[in-house]
């Protein structure tokens, strides 16, 4: 993990003591979990994401269905992952950063902490937490993501290859220096002493998990250099809908023996 945050914050331990490679921040009201994602699920997913950025890029193009302004080059664009063994490998490993972040809060809270319950089971059903969408960033110069939020229930967030140039070079005059970052924001500033905006300098194999409905942007930068971030949405689903289980074959191909 990089440099300690001076943000409030909850290390990674969970109930029974043991350390968890991530902390939960309290910048402002919602709780969001900073981690690290495996190099081999990050590197799998951001080749895939060239591949299908190289050979289909009309069949998975994404950028109807984000907020986000790209296509200032050819190679600026997003694009979704299809169905198959590299989203089912990718989705094993960023639902147990989800759970982490449950982990570490239930670990500071107490096990009769009902937040993340009523989270998971708003109608007081037992509900799966399923991958909804999964899709991957290439960002170019002037590219931007304006203010938003996601669908779902809880959104990640994983960096990959990111020069620390585009940060400072070429940036035009301004009070800011937000320049390529990700930016969070929540509520309102009725004081001096409180912030209402959280921002993360990237770099690669960093992640955020974070409440979908939160808030954050990111900022042009002004220099040639290529940005990749990977982004989904996790959704509440009962189990009875349509939840296939994973076969013996499935699980071999996935390691997850």
């Amino acid at each position: 993990m990089r440099d300690k945050t001076v943000l409030p914050q909850m290390i990674g331990r969970n109930r029974d003591g043991k350390e968890i490679n991530g902390e939960v921040l309290y910048p402002f009201g919602p709780p969001v979990y900073r981690t690290e994602i495996d190099d081999n699920i990050l590197q799998m997913l951001i080749d895939e994401g060239k591949r299908i950025r190289k050979e289909k890029p009309k069949d998975n193009d994404h950028r109807n269905h984000l907020a986000g302004v790209m296509g200032s080059t050819e190679q600026s664009t997003s694009v979704k992952y299809d169905k198959g063994e590299v989203r089912n490998r990718a989705d094993m490993a960023i639902v147990q950063k989800v759970f982490e972040f449950f982990d570490i809060l239930s670990g500071n809270y107490g096990d009769g902490w009902q937040n993340i319950n009523k989270t998971l089971s708003p109608d007081n059903k037992p509900n799966v937490l399923r991958l909804d969408q999964l899709w991957i960033n290439f960002q170019h110069k002037y590219d931007f993501n304006p203010p938003h939020d996601h669908s779902g229930v809880f959104s990640f967030v994983m960096f990959g290859d990111i020069d620390e140039k585009i940060f400072t070079e070429n940036v035009p005059p301004t009070n800011s220096q937000v320049a390529g970052k990700l930016c969070f924001t929540y509520g309102e500033k009725i004081s001096g002493l409180q912030a209402n905006n959280f921002t993360v300098e990237p770099y690669r194999g960093l992640m955020y998990v974070f409440p979908a409905t939160l808030q954050h942007y990111v900022a042009p930068f002004y220099t040639d250099y290529e940005r990749i971030s990977i982004s989904g949405n996790y959704v509440l689903q009962n189990p009875g809908q349509n939840i296939q289980p994973i076969s013996e074959e499935q699980v071999k191909k996935l390691n997850l023996t």
